[in-house]
């Protein structure tokens, strides 16, 4: 990818993150050297569940604090993506996984066997396609991987002597490079992410998509026709807009349709305008490809573009800053050809924070349509916070005590809101009713990992509280759900959030999350791993059922969602104390994790990833149906 032009300013701070990105580099290479020692003496330190695949058959009550390698489940939610789950605590904890350096992956290797190295595969492939989506070499420690380990310990329950589930590297000609993806993605970080001036690359994520050369970066792009103009920028304020409305709608449809009638007007030679334009383009463009599973090349053309503008545009005042920084975010979210989405989000939240936007003190001068859109530009940065936060298990930059806003709601506003030249529905409900869903969604989300995941506040509450808590959590889910606005916002027909079924997966991984194994109770009984197999087999269910509806954003959010799904749902199954043939056969668990080797199969046209856990999840089904066959397991 081509690097774009830098300020000097630009280029004296990517010089100071260089020089800190190195110090990180030589620290890691450090821990690494200490990984390889520990590797001797841990190598043949590996455990067995309690006394046993036999005694896991029959405890009703699994005491998690006893499994292999003191796998403790204090620090694991999954990915609530929009379809997502958040870190309260630093990245620094004594618990953080940090991944070894290239070299020393390979210390490793040389010093330990292939069914030792092969153990925690399930833990892997999580850190692969996290750390893949954002390319970063940290994950937090409550990103999923203890949840992933402790599934990954619990399959040992379907191998005949109890040992380690080991995966068959090669399956149908399809290869799983087990140990060799995660040293491949090590050694991508290395070329790309120290050695580059951006935050971030993501061009290896996805495979045989268009480079940018230099010649298509020039200032001879021009606006694509009025046809294909008004189709992208629909598709934006049905869809990217009503996840967060970043923009002015009003005012930007009354800019386009004035460049539409004079090319060569004031407003081309404006930044913001034209900023704001390229950008509608870009989100538009990439979201609705991510849905039909087309090329983007228009796309990258028109962020490529538009970041022609963004230097100059950061010179008209904070707002128009913290929004050009806010579109990127939004872009990120389904291209990864943009900057890293964890710093555009913790840089945006900076900027609101710096403004006064978590106060409603700061609006009392100003009109209604003034305070309306700040209120509005604080609560997408919220939201954006909540999502990216929880997904990759990271502290949040924005903590809930210190928003002072009365009106925790998206209000509606026609001044912003209201596009002369669209209809109106008089049946519907208007687009940010779905966006105060959305909000109040994330919000519940806020609440599950601060009062679930929290091991500093979970350790204040007695048996009682516990268990008031998790009722109230789960009430909060259902009335959320019960409350999703009908009939729902006259949507584009393929956006996600325009139908029931997008409700219903969030719903779900929502509800997944809230019953794995936790700080709050990280020993399930039998009642609660029934109804986490029902939530995870439900959220795979409804994800296939808007990708046969054509809706479903196939997103590195996604990808993340369903894998984090597919865990809870072999966990859960193979954990069961009936016998393993009957479990199967009541659950239903073959047919919904062939439904998600689906997905993955076409995840897989976009994230290479996705086909080695596609192929892995096979390897599980066709373990399941041999134990089927079986009279006993």
């Amino acid at each position: 990818m081509q690097s774009r032009g830098r300020s000097p300013r630009h280029c004296d701070v990517s010089g100071r993150v260089g020089f800190v990105q190195n110090l990180e580099r030589r620290v890691r290479e450090l821990e690494g050297q200490q990984d390889v020692l520990a590797s001797f003496t841990d190598t043949h330190q590996v455990t067995r569940i309690e006394e046993g695949a036999s005694q896991l058959a029959v405890n009703p009550t699994l005491n998690f604090n006893e499994t292999p390698g003191e796998i403790l489940l204090e620090d694991v939610p999954s990915s609530f993506s929009d379809q997502h789950t958040s870190g309260h605590r630093n990245n620094g904890d004594a618990n953080t996984e940090r991944p070894p350096t290239a070299a020393a992956s390979q210390s490793i290797r040389d010093n330990q066997s292939p069914h030792h190295r092969r153990q925690d595969s399930l833990a892997q492939n999580l850190r692969d396609v996290s750390l893949a989506a954002v390319a970063e070499p940290y994950l937090g420690t409550i990103s999923g991987l203890t949840f992933a380990k402790l599934t990954q310990a619990v399959l040992r329950r379907l191998s005949p002597d109890g040992r380690d589930f080991v995966f068959n590297p090669h399956v149908d000609g399809n290869a799983v490079p087990i140990e060799g993806a995660t040293i491949l993605h090590l050694d991508l970080m290395d070329n790309v992410y120290f050695d580059s001036d951006q935050a971030i690359d993501f061009s290896f994520l996805a495979e045989g998509l268009p480079t940018l050369d230099a010649p298509t970066q020039d200032t001879t792009i021009q606006l694509p026709d009025r046809t294909e103009m008004l189709r992208l920028t629909n598709f934006y304020f049905d869809h990217s807009h009503t996840l967060y409305p970043i923009l002015h709608q009003q005012e930007v449809m009354s800019d386009i349709h004035s460049i539409m009638l004079d090319p060569d007007g004031r407003l081309t030679q404006s930044p913001p305008c034209m900023f704001r334009i390229w950008m509608v383009l870009a989100i538009g463009s990439t979201a609705h490809a991510s849905i039909t599973l087309t090329e983007e090349f228009a796309s990258r053309l028109y962020y490529e573009k538009a970041m022609t503008y963004f230097d100059a545009s950061m010179d008209y005042g904070d707002i128009v800053a913290l929004e050009a920084i806010m579109l990127q975010v939004s872009y990120s979210f389904f291209n990864q050809f943009g900057p890293n989405t964890w710093f555009l989000v913790g840089t945006a939240a900076r900027l609101a924070l710096g403004m006064g936007l978590h106060c409603d003190s700061t609006s009392q001068a100003l009109s209604r349509v003034q305070a309306i859109r700040r209120k509005r530009l604080f609560f997408s940065v919220y939201m954006m916070d909540r999502l990216v936060s929880i997904t990759l298990g990271r502290p949040f930059a924005i903590h809930e005590d210190d928003i002072d806003i009365s009106s925790f709601s998206i209000e509606a506003c026609d001044e912003l809101d209201r596009d002369p030249g669209a209809p109106q529905s008089t049946l519907c409900h208007p687009p940010m009713a779905v966006t105060e869903q959305i909000l109040r969604l994330r919000k519940i989300a806020n609440d599950i990992a601060t009062k679930v995941y929290c091991k500093r506040i979970v350790s204040r509450y007695s048996t009682t509280e516990r268990q008031q808590i998790l009722a109230a959590l789960h009430q909060d889910l259902v009335s959320w759900r019960q409350s999703v606005p009908f009939p729902l916002p006259n949507l584009h027909s393929k956006v996600p959030h325009g139908c029931t079924s997008w409700y219903d997966l969030n719903f779900y991984t929502h509800l997944t999350a809230l019953y794995r194994p936790s700080p709050l109770f990280p020993t399930l009984d039998v009642d609660r791993v029934n109804i986490l197999t029902e939530a995870a087999a439900m959220a795979i269910r409804h994800a296939n059922s808007m990708r046969l509806q054509q809706r479903l954003a196939f997103n590195w959010l996604t990808l993340l969602t369903i894998y984090n799904a597919v865990i809870a749902l072999v966990y859960s199954v193979t954990v069961q104390p009936e016998n393993l043939a009957a479990s199967l056969e009541r659950l239903r668990a073959v047919e919904d994790l062939e439904l998600a080797t689906e997905l993955f199969t076409v995840l897989g046209e976009r994230f290479p990833a996705s086909r080695t856990i596609g192929t892995m999840v096979a390897q599980i089904v066709d373990r399941y149906r041999h134990m089927s066959s079986a009279p006993t397991c």
